[in-house]
Formats: C-alpha cells, structure tokens, sequence
C-alpha cells in the first residue's frame, strides 16, 4: 500500500517522498530477526498474552471517541481569555504524550545555553527528546502561526529577549546543552498544536525539513488498519521510534533516515544508468539529425580544436545532461536562492519541474508531429541561456543598492548569472545550431551569410532523456514509480553520479555491426547472460557466437516493452555506444570518495590545524574564528569535488561555532543556514583551490561548489582562476640551484635542487632569489626523455615497437645535459643562465601582481556572520570585498579576466609558461618525435 494520506506533511522531504509514499510500510512491517520493524515488534507485542502494556498503536486508537466527542469542541472554541481552556489544550497534549509512549516526566528542563544556566517549561523532556506545549490548530498550516497555534503556552525569558514561538524556541534548544555545560543537544523536538504535531530534528531543522501530522483530521477518520493512518501517526512520533533503543542498537528514526538515504543511493544508481543511456539517447539523436541533413560526421570534425568526433560528442552529451541535473537540484532547494524556484512565474513557464510533468504523463510520445517537435528543447534553452546569461542581475537596476528586502525581486523573476564552463553556449556546438553546414563554405559565394546546421534535439528523444532523469521505475508490479528526489540526492551523490562515468567510453563504428560481451552477471532461474556494470566489449556481431553465450549481453525486459528488443545487443553501423571498457575505470583512475571517508578525513586534518598553539604555561591558546577565514584549501585530485566541498563545509562550522562561543551569541535557527552558506560562500571564493587533469571534472566542480554555497542574494561567483585542469605531481616550481653548486657538482641536474618558497613559513618574510642561482626548469634534466631508460618487459616491448628511437633520444639527452660553461665572462653559458634566472623573477613579479589585480576582479563582499562588529574592524580587515571600479561599474568580466591573464600572447604568464610547459614535456616526449628534437645548438 501507498502512504498518501493528506494528514502528513513530509515538508523538504524530511524522508525521501518516493521512501515515505512507497517504501517506509515495507520498512515498518520489517521481519529481520536481528532488525524487525516497529509495526511488527507492535504486531508481537500485541498478540503476546504476558505482555499486559498497551503498544502506541493500540493507544492511539482509544483516544477517538473521548477526543471526537468531548476534547474536539471545547479546545475548537479557542476562548484564549478562559483559564480552563489552556488547561484543556495541555490535559489533551498529556494525554496524546501518554499514548505515544511518553510516560510522565519532570516538565522542568535545566539546561545551559551561550553559558548560561536556563530552566525551561516543557510539556516532556527524555531521551534526548522534548515536547513543548504550543496553541490550538486543525490546520498543518497554521502550526507556525506566531500569532496563533504556533504560540507558547509558557514563553522563555533569555539574555536575548522573550521567546514565544515554539518553532524559535526549537531552534534555541537544539544550540543549547541538557544538563551541565557541554552536555549533549537535544535530538527531537515535538511541538504540541492541539490538532497538529510537528517533529523538528537538529540535524535537517535549518534546513526547513520535518514532518507533521494532522492529529485531528486522522482521529476524525478513525482508521483503524494495522499499518493505516493512525498507525504510522503512532510509529512516526512515538518514543519507540524516536528513543535510544534498549539494546543500544540507537533510535529507530535514523533507520527509516539510513534506508530513506539508502533509497536515494539506489536512485544513485538508478540515475547513472539513465544518464549513461541517455548520452547514448541524445549522440545518436545528434547523428540522426546529422544524417537526415545530409552530412556526415567527419565533415564537421575538428581534432585540432575539439579531438576526435566521438569523444567531441561525448563530451558535448554529458555537459547537456549536466545542465538538466544543475537544475533538478537547484529547483529542490529553493531556500537557496539558485533560481527563482518559488516563483508561480518561474514554476509554470521556465522550470524543469514543468518538463518533468509533462514528460510523466505518457512513456513514450505517439503522435508523430509531437515526436518531431521541438518545444521540450527550446524550453530547456531558454532555460539554460537565463542561467548563464541572468535577467535582471544584481548592479542592472536602481535598487540594488538596498536591502534584500527593500529591492524589485518582488516585481518580476531575477536570474543571477551562473557564467560557467557548463552553461556556456560555445561548450555545446554539436546541439542546437552551432555548428556551420560545411556544404555552405563551397556553395555560398563570399558574401552570403553562413548556412548553420539544424542539431536541435527532438522532442521523442528529450521526452526519454528527461523520464530517465527525473522518474523512479515501480520496484514491483503494483507500485508506483513517482519522481526522483533530489533534495535527497546531495552534491556529493551527484559527484558520484558523474565521476561513475567518466571512465566510459563513447564509440562509433562506421563499417560493421556490433556485439557486447561482458563477464557472466547473476543467475536469473536458468538464465545467465553478460553483465556490463563493471565493464564489458564490444565485439564484431558475426563474431558472437565465438564466445559463450552467458557473457552475451543481452536487450532488458525494458527494452522489450517499449522497443520490442529481445535476444542478445546489436548496435548498427554507425551507432554511438556509451560503454565502460574491460580496464578503463582503473587506468583513469576515475573513483568516487564516499562521503564518509572525505568526513573523517577532513575531521582529522583540521584537529591538526586548530588549537596548535601552547602559551609558557603550557595551556594550549585556543584558535580565533577569523582564523579560520584565512585557512587555504587544496584539492590536488579535484575530480567532482568531494574533498574541497567537505572541507569548506567543515571549515565554516567550526568558524560559526567558535564565533558564537566567543560572542556569547546563539544562532537562530532560521538564520543558522544562510549564515552558514554565506561563510562557505566567502571560503569557496576566496581560499579554495583545486587541479585535476579532466577538464570536464573541473567544470563540474565549480558547479558542485556554487550548489555548496549559494544563498539568497548572492551575485554570481566564479571559481575558474581557482580551480584549474592541470597535473599536480608534474610541473616547474620555484626550485633553484645555488652557484656554487652549479660550478662544483658536474651532473648538477641530477642533484636536488633547494625549494625557495615566495615567503618564509615562519614568519611570511618575501624570499628573493639568492645571488647567481639557477632555477631547476632553466637546467636540463637527466629525467628528459623518461621512456628511453625503461627496462626489463617494457624495454623489449619498447624496442619492439621504436626501433632505434630510444637509442636516439638517449644520444639526444646525453648532448644536452652537459654541464654549463663558466669561462667567457659575462658571456659564458652560467652567466647567461643567471641572467636568464633574473629575467624569470622580474617576469614572476609582474604575473603575481597580475593574479592579484584578477583575484581583486573575482572577489565578492560576503556578510559573514560575526564579523561586522566595529570593535572587530581590525581583526577582520582582511575580509575580500568587491573591487570598486571608478564610476561604480561592475568588476571585470570572467572572459576579460581570462583574456587578460591567461590568453594574451607574449605576456608575462605566457611567457613563463612557454618555458616551464616546455621544460615538463621533455621528461615524456614520445619516441616518434625524436626527429623534432633537432641538433643543440651552442649559447653564444
């Protein structure tokens, strides 16, 4: 049975919605002898003849007729003046405790908050559980009524005022501490709203998820079913649910969160198989709109600027798909200010969640005029350009200047502008119309307009992209499917998702048709066929009998259904295949981190950083919060961004927390997710740095980041000076040869050079380049040409493939690593290496005064929470702000940046990089460009 009573809000899927509709019964009605679930142990309970103690199911049941009856009409009346009214409301929330298992308690609670003692009116405190006694309503919307139902019966004097709304006073308890000073938080928060009840959880409370129950609609209709509406009322909010279990095995409620987060996992799963067939879905679309134009693919292709077509169009896919899932997850996190999710004009004209409905209504398209058209495209591109481009950004309008709430985001929808890699439209040239008819160069005389290709994507082809990336399949006949959960599927998920594929394969074989073999997958009654998950081969198709038929990969029952394919794969000529090849994942080393590994990680390295400092008594010096702030973040093998975003996430909790600890201030909660947010915002733009030698990842970790630490309000940031393709183990750094070194040693190359950072660790002091030293990239190096030294197996498979080459590349090395001549004065070889070593600072010096003048031009004023106070001017002077330009425009562009810094030819970065780039691709030159190494020349 489906869980869709209208008496539970599930508000920001607290449990996953496709988990609570289709399979929390299953996990309730559990009957693992070491792990049963609630209803059953109820079920035992219940039909034992020793156990004389009610269960919650039981209990719940009992109380319709005295509530319907009596209790109902005199709290409905809600007489506030009359005395016996409050006294009513809490004889009616004793009552319901009661039947939930919340035996009578102390309803006093002591407590310390900010350091001070507090004791609290509470309706129930145990267990790390409290019940607080709030107002009358029969409305799940009203429960927040701060006017109303959402009132204390008991308001809370604090240093920082009166607290009367039991959702404030949740919040303020989850920062406090039970007992004595650092005792533990609360867990749960029950707020008692005669009709409703609320269960708040630290740990999703900021975040706007908890769930609710209409008491009074449930008791009304009086279901009395085993597993009805009653008796998930009873699971969800009982102490057995919410309490510590006896056997210590802890509190079922992490359960049903482990097994909803389980089923996001499995959704995972599900997701990166419709994302690998959906690369699949839109190539082979992009070809057939190449074929039906009448031009083939190697017309348009452009290896030197793009590679091979293959890989072109595969690249090109995923970024696409990309962009569907930035904004399924963007859309389920409206709070964060992304886009413009909670506007009705935004919902009913540009969102995603349109698309997915009506996608949702029909498997597949029928009608032929609807298969050929293109509306789901043309709306994803409106879309996507309102994304990169923004409509009515910050600093267009005569506003802006104001408070949030004082500016025109209330008179029309406003879109900040992304600016990414991702969204950029020259990203994507194989789909839409960005690619030139190469017919047109020859057919148009010279001063007719281009004729561009028509590479829309149609709508059969979008309608099945679009169901496989936002539709769960029915996990058995009788079910219902419903919509992936991305609220549940976090930023780290999603890296998962992508770095799962990028290891895959993308193929065209023009000439012959294909088979797919893969090693024996599990045995289904008497069937065993080929598994692809974990990589499989594809094969000529006349070839297939050749190899057993339990490897033969072979159509799925949904296939069959909707294309009516059966028996083992075949892929025409010409067909894109998407495909993990036999050893692909391990030599790409592409291996997704768990979160629970990049955790603990990041726990322990920051243990090192905070805390250090001892004073002469020996009493360790507690680290400052703004410190925090300075701390420098690096990702090495950025991939997807799993580290750095745990990291800055880390980061900012400790800064947030420290800082309330150092003002004696407590956050509220309704503040405690922008302030964090906004303090991750200023540690991802300001201080978090990454390399990784796919340039796709890096696209994809500056999207990560931006869903990490975006908030309302927040311009567009952009990460790219940060976060670089590159390789981390290979390149030129400021390592030098002192010259007395390089006179004496003969082989100085082969020698350790000495690091010779910009500034001194101890104390920040620069550190010029000492007097007649050599950086290690002016010298050549005994590592060039690595692949001649091989030995053993490869130096045989080496010969056996470069003939003599070896030979000459080690006979090339031996005339360059000679060591340089000192005689000639001034004009000797080492002098004019020192010069050249001069030349190489004064050019260094000018390249980070330009990365200063461009990290001014990327930088942004963030609000960070703690750090505006006057008394703290100048412990947080350091604080990046916007640059300001005179006349007040904007700061640079990322493109003017770019171009600036990275793309002019001759410049003093591109100069430097010339010769470290230069220096680096010696060690690996390949073997059949020997030839281009040419003789040495002598330095006169």
């Amino acid at each position: 049975m489906s869980y869709t009573f209208d008496s539970f809000a599930n508000r920001g899927e607290y449990l996953s919605a496709h988990y609570f509709s289709e399979e929390l019964e299953n996990t309730l009605k559990k009957k693992a002898a070491d792990d049963e679930g609630l209803f059953t142990l109820w079920t035992s309970r219940e039909t034992d003849q020793h156990d004389p103690q009610p269960t919650p199911r039981e209990l719940i049941l009992r109380l319709h007729t005295e509530y319907a009856g009596r209790i109902r009409p005199a709290l409905a009346a809600q007489d506030d003046q009359a005395e016996e009214w409050g006294e009513h409301l809490t004889s009616w929330h004793t009552d319901l405790l009661a039947a939930l298992g919340y035996a009578k308690s102390d309803t006093v609670l002591p407590l310390h908050n900010a350091g001070r003692a507090y004791e609290v009116p509470v309706a129930w405190h145990g267990d790390g559980i409290i019940a607080l006694h709030c107002g009358w309503t029969d409305n799940l919307d009203d429960a927040f009524d701060t006017d109303g139902a959402g009132c204390l019966l008991e308001p809370l004097k604090t240093h920082e005022g009166l607290i009367s709304a039991g959702e404030k006073l949740a919040g303020w308890l989850f920062q406090s501490e039970l007992g004595d000073p650092g005792g533990e938080a609360p867990r749960f928060v029950l707020l008692l709203c005669g009709g409703v009840i609320v269960l708040a959880d630290r740990t999703t409370w900021s975040e706007g998820r908890y769930i609710a129950a209409n008491v009074d609609a449930a008791l009304l209709r009086n279901d009395t079913k085993k597993t009805g509406e009653l008796a998930l009322l009873a699971a969800l909010f009982s102490r057995d649910m919410l309490a510590p279990r006896a056997d210590g095995k802890g509190r079922r409620m992490d359960d049903l969160l482990k097994a909803s987060r389980d089923n996001a996992v499995g959704v995972n799963s599900e997701l990166r198989k419709g994302l690998q067939r959906s690369v699949e879905i839109i190539a082979n679309e992009v070809l057939a709109r190449l074929k039906q134009a009448g031009v083939k693919p190697r017309q348009i292709e452009d290896p030197e600027r793009h590679g091979p077509f293959a890989k072109q169009l595969t690249r090109e896919s995923l970024r696409y798909l990309y962009r569907i899932l930035f904004l399924l997850y963007a859309e389920a996190r409206p709070e964060l200010g992304i886009l413009p999710a909670d506007d009705s004009t935004y919902e009913a004209g540009y969102s995603v969640a349109r698309l997915r409905e009506l996608v949702s209504r029909d498997r597949k398209l029928v009608d032929e005029e609807s298969k050929n058209g293109f509306h789901l495209y043309a709306s994803l591109d409106v879309l996507f350009n309102k994304v990169n481009y923004g409509h009515r950004p910050h600093g267009t309008e005569p506003d802006d200047h104001k408070a949030a709430e004082e500016r025109s985001e209330k008179r029309g929808l406003r879109f900040e502008p992304l600016r990414s890699e991702l969204f950029d439209p020259k990203a994507i040239t194989l789909i839409g119309r960005g690619v030139r008819d190469p017919r047109g160069e020859t057919d148009n005389g010279a001063d007719e307009a281009p004729r561009w290709l028509d590479l829309r994507l149609r709508n059969e082809a979008l309608h099945e992209v679009l169901r496989l990336l936002t539709m769960k399949e029915a996990s058995a006949k009788g079910r219902q499917g419903g919509f992936i959960s991305y609220r549940n599927l976090g930023i780290n998920q999603l890296g998962a998702v992508y770095e799962g594929l990028m290891s895959y394969t993308g193929i065209i074989d023009d000439e012959r048709l294909l088979a797919e073999v893969a090693k024996p997958g599990a045995k289904s009654g008497t069937q065993q066929h080929g598994d692809p998950e974990k990589g499989s081969w594809l094969i000529p198709a006349d070839r297939l009998s050749d190899y057993p038929t339990n490897t033969h990969v072979v159509y799925s029952a949904q296939d069959a259904e909707q294309h009516g394919l059966r028996g083992p794969k075949k892929y025409e000529p010409g067909t894109f295949v998407y495909r993990l090849a036999g050893r692909d994942r391990e030599t790409s080393a592409s291996y997704y981190t768990p979160e629970s590994l990049t955790r603990v990680t990041v726990e322990l390295a920051l243990k090192h950083r905070l805390d250090q400092k001892k004073e002469e008594d020996g009493k360790t010096v507690r680290t400052r919060a703004s410190e925090l702030l300075r701390y420098t973040i690096c990702e090495p093998a950025l991939g997807s961004g799993a580290f750095l975003n745990e990291a800055i996430n880390q980061v900012a909790e400790a800064y947030l927390k420290r800082r309330q600890e150092e003002l004696g201030l407590t956050l509220d909660t309704s503040q405690a997710l922008e302030a964090k947010q906004k303090v991750k915002a200023y540690i991802a733009l300001h201080n978090a740095y990454g390399v990784d030698l796919n340039a796709t990842g890096v696209e994809l970790a500056e999207v990560s980041l931006w869903l990490n630490t975006m908030h309302p309000g927040m311009r567009a940031p952009w990460f790219g000076l940060h976060l670089r393709r590159g390789n981390s183990l290979i390149g030129a750094r400021r390592w030098v040869y002192a010259a007395d070194r390089i006179k004496k040693q003969r082989n100085i190359a082969a020698q350790t050079p000495a690091k010779l950072p910009f500034r001194s660790a101890e104390d920040g002091a620069e550190q010029p380049l000492p007097e007649g030293a050599v950086h290690q990239f002016l010298l050549p190096s005994p590592g060039w040409g690595a692949i001649a030294d091989a030995g053993g197996d490869a130096k045989k498979l080496v010969e056996q493939l470069a003939g003599e080459q070896p030979d000459a590349l080690k006979a090339w090395r031996k005339t360059v690593t000679t060591k340089p001549k000192t005689t000639g004065g001034k004009g000797s070889q080492l002098a004019r290496l020192q010069a050249v070593a001069e030349r190489v600072e004064y050019l260094w010096g000018l390249v980070a005064r330009r990365l200063e003048l461009s990290e001014q031009e990327i930088a942004r004023t963030i609000d960070v929470w703690g750090a505006d106070r006057p008394e703290d001017a100048e412990e947080y002077a350091f604080l990046r702000q916007d640059k300001e330009n005179a006349g007040g425009t904007l700061p640079l562009t990322k493109e003017q940046v770019f171009k600036d810094l990275f793309e002019a030819e001759g410049s003093p970065y591109w100069r430097l990089k010339q010769v470290m780039d230069a220096w680096c691709a010696l060690w690996f030159w390949p073997l059949d460009k020997v030839g281009l190494l040419g003789r040495v020349l002598p330095i006169n």
